[in-house]
């Protein structure tokens, strides 16, 4: 079996125990000493496509027949813009649904009518020549009757092992609309997440506004809210051109906690960067992010006194893809690794 390109299987050091478990269930079905279908259950970017590109290898290595289609996801700019079909038999991909039209609309994606067509036909062959069939994945289309639907009853009544991907809210759905009371559920872990698809999307949608909300709380525990532009950055903090005696110094001395929002209403995304602010000693890294256009604020230039940076050390940021509902959050006092937690 051959990959198409630029679709590789990643693994992991948190993926092996899952690989082993997903491979067991998958084998004993296979050689049947267990009966049913395996699902795969996991939340929007959780890995299920990885899994099933790392299962399917491992299958064939063991010598076993796979077929079948997964969904890689395609990315542009932290964005996904759609998925391909793969036929994981063949190692062939066609397009498959994509954030424009033409096509059919499903959810917030346009699925192409050659690329279900191109699934349908990869699903019913592997369910007459293999021994395993990959599904992904199975969702609310699905539940509906459309979709994978016809194709997967076919895999259903063959002799072939299905296994399924299903975002993991749908999964007691499925094992009742396609009748999986005795199939194996192996759930993805969060920690399964790839911390740095996740990292990127948090800064490219911080990176694309220009002017965030800077909160910070205030005597009366009210939020106070101003836009501000973020002078500078780094993969942990955030730097801002600010009065030495202006009212957020004040409020930052007394409650050095904050949130700085980044929204794009454009794209209806947004992320927040949480972390404590204090004032930035570093006169160097002033002069060096000083703009001409601040002079009517500080008249004597990145050497007015009452010139400072405002620096806010992120202790956690959380994101939102509006057109898609990805979303995560990510610790940015690590070294981008993605918390063990999504909404």
């Amino acid at each position: 079996m051959g990959f198409a390109s630029g679709v590789t299987p990643q693994p992991g050091p948190a993926s092996d125990a899952f690989d082993r478990e997903l491979q067991a269930a998958v084998v004993a079905r296979a050689k049947k000493r267990a009966r049913g279908a395996v699902i795969v259950a996991g939340d929007i970017g959780a890995g299920k496509t990885q899994a099933g590109l790392r299962l399917a290898r491992s299958l064939q290595e063991a010598g076993l027949r796979v077929g079948g289609i997964l969904a890689p996801r395609l990315f542009e700019r932290g964005e996904t813009t759609g998925y391909n079909a793969l036929d994981v038999a063949k190692g062939e991909d066609a397009p498959f649904a994509r954030s424009d039209p033409p096509g059919q609309m499903v959810g917030r994606f346009y699925v192409r009518p050659g690329g279900l067509a191109f699934a349908d036909r990869a699903i019913r062959d592997a369910a007459e020549h293999a021994e395993v069939v990959l599904i992904d994945e199975v969702g609310r289309w699905e539940l509906a009757g459309a979709g994978h639907a016809p194709a997967l009853r076919t895999a259903l009544s063959s002799g072939a092992v299905p296994v399924l991907f299903v975002r993991a809210e749908l999964v007691e759905a499925v094992v009742e609309r396609f009748g999986l009371h005795g199939a194996a559920v192996v759930r993805l872990r969060d920690t399964m997440r790839e911390p740095a698809r996740g990292w990127r999307a948090f800064w490219d949608i911080v990176d694309s506004v220009l002017y965030p909300l800077f909160i910070t709380v205030v005597a009366d525990d009210f939020p106070q809210v101003r836009p501000m532009t973020v002078a500078d950055r780094d993969d942990h903090s955030l730097w801002f051109a600010t009065q030495r005696t202006s009212r957020k110094m004040a409020q930052i001395a007394a409650h050095a906690e904050v949130t700085v929002l980044f929204v794009d209403t454009s794209r209806f995304n947004y992320a927040s960067f949480h972390g404590h602010a204090s004032m930035d000693p570093d006169r160097e890294r002033a002069r060096r992010v000083w703009r001409s256009e601040w002079r009517d604020d500080w008249p004597e230039g990145p050497e007015d006194p009452n010139y400072v940076l405002l620096r806010v050390d992120g202790v956690r940021g959380y994101y939102s893809h509006g057109p898609t509902g990805e979303a995560g959050e990510i610790d940015l006092r690590g070294e981008g690794k993605d918390i063990v937690r999504s909404p």
